[in-house]
């Protein structure tokens, strides 16, 4: 048996001996269940299907199916679900001297200043826990190749020191932003940064999802529950663009994409990209990238 590998199921969800600060990941298909330990170390929470409450002090987080939870070790986090369905997830455990080693790895490897983040962001209470989509992480290609390995009966042969390794050092690249954002906002309490950067994520959300259809940032500042002031001020701080811009970037990227696999014209790119007109969409599309947006359409569709 793989020390890296363990299924719960509901026979020895009780039982089963689940070590503190170890690399160890847990796959469960149970009904109903509930602990007040759920960060014994630090963990990643991965729902494959339905839904898992967390409750982290008085804020309660809900990962639905494809998305995750990422918290660091800490005492009376609260995991629980009850239900007729099947709750299919993965928990994995990962050990402080693993996410060290991987921190070593990455200085030494790469021109990067770890120093400060390493000191104290992985640690309680600084570490930002926040519920995200898997496929907008950086290691998306890495919980999906695991899930079809455990299907398919192969997590013990996939799962090894290297694989931990490999995933931490992604988990680091992915929680520099947060690292980075929280920093960079201006409040002194570090907790109304973390509950303003959690604010500003649902509004970063919100515009990935609705950019084609979004027309004034009071909009998405309603969604996020700030004022319009606030919540433009705090985007720049923590983010370094604007509200304004990010919404602009995510539809002129979706152009640069629809260019690529669509035959339509700039005109009908523009116009399904919410520009006003053709002379607009290029000027920005050129700003952006640095070159006009004919360099990127197929010469049978211009």
């Amino acid at each position: 048996m793989s020390p890296f590998f363990r299924t719960i199921t509901e026979e020895n969800k009780i039982s089963l001996n689940k070590p503190v600060n170890s690399d160890v990941v847990y796959y469960s298909e149970l009904r109903e269940w509930f602990t007040v330990n759920a960060f014994r170390s630090f963990s990643l929470k991965y729902v494959v299907d339905k839904c898992i409450y967390y409750k982290i002090g008085n804020k309660e987080f809900p990962i639905n199916s494809g998305n995750l939870l990422l918290g660091c070790k800490q005492p009376h986090v609260k995991a629980y679900f009850d239900g007729r369905d099947i709750v299919k997830s993965i928990c994995v455990d990962i050990c402080p001297d693993t996410v060290a080693e991987a921190f070593s790895i990455l200085t030494a490897k790469e021109d990067l200043e770890f120093d400060n983040y390493l000191a104290g962001y992985f640690q309680h209470p600084v570490f930002f826990e926040s519920v995200a989509p898997v496929n907008s992480t950086q290691f998306s290609a890495k919980l999906n190749h695991l899930v079809h390995s455990i299907h398919q009966g192969e997590a013990e042969e996939l799962i090894n020191r290297e694989w931990f390794l490999d995933l931490v050092e992604k988990i680091i690249f992915h929680e520099y932003a947060n690292y980075t954002a929280l920093n960079s906002i201006s409040s002194v309490k570090w907790a109304t940064r973390k509950e303003l950067l959690q604010r500003l994520n649902v509004a970063k959300q919100y515009m990935n999802e609705s950019f084609l259809q979004i027309n004034e940032i009071a909009e998405v500042a309603t969604v996020c529950n700030l004022s319009e002031f606030h919540f433009y001020r705090s985007f720049k701080e923590a983010f370094g663009i604007t509200p304004y811009q990010y919404i602009l970037n995510c539809r002129l990227n979706f152009a640069k994409e629809l260019m690529q696999l669509n035959n339509q014209s700039l005109s009908s790119i523009a116009l399904a990209c919410n520009f006003p007109d053709l002379f607009t969409f290029s000027k920005a599309f050129k700003r952006h990238f640095g070159v006009s947006p004919s360099t990127y359409l197929p010469r049978t569709s211009q």
